[in-house]
This record gives structure tokens, C-alpha cells and sequence, in this order.
């Protein structure tokens, strides 16, 4: 048998051991946290400076946001045209900045987005910092196009919502609640194209593989059709199938190119080895 004091020295010096970790485990939480509060710091900071530039340009970027709604025929808008309607001497404002705000979150997309990269790049190995760029760049080509297909749809959206209570409904516009639509068009559809980048890099990383995403082709589709019905807030068909397509069509090009990726990875490892 050893001897009783060598194993209370033993134990003194686990604990100890244990301890440094925890304390370590500790650190790496607060580091962490940190990290993201400082993420975070930058990110609110481009949104803010963006939405103070925003500002200054009410009117053009305001023209630009009705135009979906103006390029539809008189018999279709009620006496007021396609101006928009507030309530009350505050709403003015309230609706200028909440399409600064819209703006802002548009167009700040790029540094956020490189924020959400930059956070989890950490956890990540040198070969796969390398994709840095590219993700901020698809990321940012991808939320662009979803938010250029939100705006494309908003006129056809409108005729068909309308139409449905033409001739019973007479149709007022109220600034405030065309702005919460614009605003969620724009973030489902930029959102929603991002999901294609996700899966990629979850295969990437080994968590699907290209045979499961080809076997699970059916539930894909019905899975984007769900997804279109639940994001598009106008939940007209012609909207959901100008999501839905898109969003298949990516779902068939991120297989084709981690097939490529996946596959020219293998033959440098091949050579390596």
C-alpha cells in the first residue's frame, strides 16, 4: 500500500489541477463574452452611422421604397393615391426612422456579417480561416439578391393582395404599417438566401454530407415551400413561388459545388499523403 501522506499529496495536487482549469474554462468564457460584446459593438456602430446618413436622404430612399406601390393602376389605390397615410403630428418622424433603420440594417449587412465570421472564426482551423473571404463576400452577394428578389416581387404581391378585395375594400395605406412590410420582405427573402451558404459550410465541416443532401431532395422542397409560406409576409402564392424557386435552385447548386469542393480537397490530401 502507498503511503498515506503521498496520496493526500496527490489529491492537494488534483484539486489544484482542477481548479487551474476551471479557472481557465472561466476565462475563456469571459474572453468570449468579450469577443462578442465587442462584435456586437461594431456592428450597432456601423448600423448607427448608416442610419444617421440614412437620415439625410428621407426622400429619395423613401421614392424609392413606394415606387412598388405607385406603379400600380389608380383603380387599384384608394383617393389618396400611393401617398402614404400617418396618425398624429409624431408619426412623421417615427416612420423617418424606422426607414433609416431599414436602411441601416441593409446596408451596415456587410460589417455584421463579417462580425458573425470573425466571432466563430476562432473555434475554427487555419485552413478553414481562409474562407473569411469568400463567406463575407457570398454572404453579402447572397443577401443582396434575396433583398433584390423581396423588391421585385412587392409590385406583383401588392396587384394580387389587393385584388382579392377589389371592388369592397377600399385600400389606405398607413406609412407605419407599408414600412413593417417593406422591412419584412426585405429581411425574409435576404435571410432566407443565406441558408444555402450555411449548408455548405455544414458540409464543409462534415455535418451532412452530399449522398444525404441528393437522398433528401423531396424533403428539401418541402421544407423551402414551408419556409417561403412562413417568412413572405404578404403569403400570396405568387411570392412564396419567387422564393421557393430560388431558394431550390441554390439548394442544387450547393450540392454541385461541394461536390467540386469536397472533391478536389480529397485528391490534395491523395497527393499529400
Amino acid at each position: 500500500m502507498g503511503d498515506p501522506s503521498d496520496l493526500r499529496k496527490k489529491r492537494k495536487l488534483f484539486r489544484r489541477l482542477r481548479e487551474k482549469r476551471s479557472r481557465a474554462n472561466a476565462m475563456t468564457i469571459l474572453e468570449h463574452l468579450g469577443e462578442l460584446r465587442s462584435r456586437l459593438i461594431v456592428s450597432a456602430a456601423a448600423f448607427v452611422v448608416i442610419s444617421v446618413v440614412a437620415f439625410f436622404f428621407f426622400k429619395p430612399i423613401l421614392a424609392f421604397l413606394l415606387e412598388p406601390l405607385c406603379s400600380l393602376n389608380s383603380d387599384q389605390l384608394g383617393p389618396q393615391g400611393c401617398n402614404l397615410i400617418v396618425n398624429g403630428p409624431i408619426e412623421p418622424f417615427l416612420v423617418r426612422l424606422k426607414m433609416t433603420a431599414i436602411a441601416g440594417i441593409v446596408f451596415s449587412a456587410p460589417v455584421w456579417l463579417y462580425q458573425i465570421w470573425a466571432f466563430v472564426t476562432p473555434g475554427l482551423s487555419s485552413k478553414e480561416k481562409k474562407y473569411a473571404v469568400p463567406f463575407v463576400l457570398s454572404s453579402f452577394v447572397l443577401f443582396s439578391v434575396g433583398i433584390t428578389f423581396a423588391y421585385l416581387t412587392l409590385t406583383p404581391g401588392l396587384k394580387f393582395l389587393i385584388g382579392v378585395g377589389q371592388g369592397k375594400l377600399v385600400p389606405f395605406f398607413k406609412a407605419d404599417t407599408y414600412l413593417n412590410f417593406i422591412g419584412l420582405m426585405f429581411l425574409g427573402f435576404g435571410v432566407t438566401f443565406e441558408l444555402p451558404l450555411l449548408l455548405f459550410f455544414l458540409g464543409l465541416a462534415g455535418a451532412v454530407t452530399v449522398d444525404q443532401l441528393r437522398e433528401h431532395r423531396r424533403a428539401a422542397i418541402v421544407a423551402i415551400v414551408f419556409l417561403a409560406a412562413v417568412v413572405t409576409p404578404s403569403q400570396d402564392p405568387y411570392t412564396l413561388l419567387v422564393l421557393a424557386v430560388p431558394l431550390y435552385l441554390l439548394y442544387e447548386g450547393t450540392i454541385l459545388l461541394l461536390r467540386l469542393v469536397l472533391r478536389k480537397r480529397g485528391r490534395s490530401k491523395a497527393q499529400s499523403g
